[in-house]
């Protein structure tokens, strides 16, 4: 065609079609029969199968006009060079240099990279050529740091294949549990450069685990909170609780801090785990329920809010670079705003005067007591609503401080915490220490029931009830209405009722029924 329109001085040719069924070009662009069509002729590298193919020996027919040289024409090299130079030239390809921006990389403002990340078989590859084509400079090496990844393999450790059939579709994977949800799982699974055995039951743990848990806090937090929540700068915790958080936080700053400087992913990651899990959500969260659910006044439940507010928020940031997507959507929805985003908000700055390594030793020292204690308790199948009379311990830092020992008491729900040689638990339980658990038991169904009828915290009820024996609604009244979020307590039955139980709490039969005010 192009010696053709150059011997006829053409400047476009016109084509007619004929049956060419057969021709696999044509039956994807033929015309129709006796159609007549303009065709603008490119100098294009066309295969056999009349596809662009910039490889030789197609690419070796193309020929451009040099606007610099006149009547001359460019075309390609004959020599042939590893098309990984492209990749090692990089670095300085991409500001042009030395042509441009020399300043850039002679004055080390974009060169050489803190890091580079591809996996393990670019080893020999792109990680080589990046050192080669530097080094041949006289540039040292193009990069401070390398993270090697290891390749994805099935989960019997097989490379994955079409002829094996055990190829996951990663876009299955994303739809099914969120990208988040994979990131968060090859983070933690084990270091990058090892190889990954994939299992999508281990996803949906990693789901469960870590990403419904961290959502599960910001709903706790929603729940109870007041007005509209902005970023606390002036902190000041109060109690006792709140004064280990945030040393545990600013601890946790300090820590993933260290192991992202030091390109520790797995590390940084793992201890944002620790902490989300066990430290704010098994242990914070839990143990701050009652001043949720029951604060002593307005101001307590804003500085409870306000506090738990401000560790989330810290946690979004955190946890930005490792789920970009989960973490904006509790940052924005704390704030009440989606013009604000975490991926603009600082990496947080620990302030080592929160920092009390005294107190987090003890809060682990409280936790093991309590963890034994449970052990006893569940050894003596005795259940943690039936109050006991004391728990003897032998740490006297721990049973000298009167908040330790408090969340002790309730923890292990007994009335006393002693200093003693020996970790020990008074098992027997007394006629009236087993009426205040069948009390506990009462309100535990009270719970249920509330939750069954899709209730909410803020829903005040009153409670109908008949009871064979001894009358515990009425000698515990002002203990169910406090800890029941109960208006009303009325003996007998009612027709208007949300919904009722029947109930036996040692071998004592109880009718209760809801009613909603």
């Amino acid at each position: 065609i192009d010696e053709f329109q150059k011997a006829h001085d053409l400047k476009n040719i016109v084509g007619t079609s004929n049956d060419f069924s057969h021709d696999k070009y044509y039956k994807k662009n033929a015309l129709k029969l006796a159609e007549i069509k303009k065709i603008d002729i490119k100098n294009l590298p066309f295969d056999d199968e009349m596809e662009i193919n910039l490889h030789r020996p197609y690419v070796d027919e193309s020929q451009f006009f040099c606007p610099k040289c006149g009547e001359q024409k460019m075309q390609r090299t004959p020599e042939v060079i590893d098309c990984w130079f492209d990749s090692g030239s990089m670095p300085f390809a991409q500001y042009h240099y030395p042509f441009e921006n020399k300043k850039l990389i002679d004055s080390k403002l974009q060169y050489p990279a803190d890091y580079i990340s591809e996996a393990v078989d670019q080893t020999r590859g792109w990680f080589y050529t990046l050192l080669a084509i530097s080094s041949l400079l006289d540039k040292g090496s193009a990069y401070k740091n390398v993270i090697s990844l290891g390749h994805i393999l099935d989960e019997k450790g097989e490379k994955m294949s079409k002829s094996k059939g055990n190829i996951v579709n990663p876009w299955d994977m994303c739809g099914k549990y969120g990208a988040d949800t994979i990131r968060w799982y090859f983070y933690t699974m084990n270091q990058p450069g090892e190889p990954k055995l994939f299992s999508e039951k281990d996803v949906s743990q990693v789901l469960r685990k870590m990403g419904m848990t961290f959502m599960n806090c910001f709903v706790f937090f929603d729940t109870y909170r007041t007005g509209k929540t902005k970023s606390l700068t002036n902190l000041k915790p109060k109690i006792l609780l709140d004064k280990w958080i945030i040393s545990r936080l600013n601890s946790l700053i300090l820590e993933m801090s260290a192991s992202l400087d030091s390109y520790d992913i797995n590390q940084g990651a793992r201890i944002f785990e620790k902490f989300l899990l066990d430290d704010f959500s098994l242990w914070y969260v839990r143990r701050s329920r009652r001043r949720f659910q029951q604060p002593q006044s307005a101001k307590e439940l804003k500085e409870s809010t306000d506090m738990f507010a401000y560790i989330l928020l810290t946690l979004c940031k955190l946890s930005a670079p490792f789920m970009p997507f989960l973490s904006e959507e509790i940052y924005q929805r704390i704030l009440q705003d989606k013009n604000k985003t975490v991926h603009l908000d600082d990496w947080p700055k620990a302030n080592k005067k929160f920092v009390n390594k005294k107190l987090e030793e003890q809060m682990i020292k409280t936790r093991e007591i309590i963890t034994q204690a449970l052990a006893q308790r569940a050894k003596a199948q005795i259940k943690v609503r039936q109050p006991l009379k004391e728990l003897i311990i032998n740490y006297k830092s721990i049973s000298a401080n009167k908040e330790l020992c408090g969340l002790i008491k309730e923890e292990i729900n007994v009335k006393k915490v002693s200093f003693g040689k020996n970790l020990e638990l008074d098992l027997q339980i007394t006629p009236e220490l087993k009426k205040e658990g069948a009390v506990r038991e009462i309100i535990r169904n009270i719970q249920e029931a509330r939750k069954e009828a899709n209730l909410l915290p803020k829903d005040e009820i009153a409670i109908f009830y008949e009871i064979q024996g001894d009358d515990l609604f009425e000698e515990f009244k002002e203990y169910f209405l406090k800890e029941g979020k109960i208006k009303k307590i009325v003996k007998g039955k009612t027709d208007k009722t949300l919904i009722s139980k029947e109930i036996e709490i040692d071998n004592q039969k109880i009718s209760l029924s809801i009613q909603k005010i």
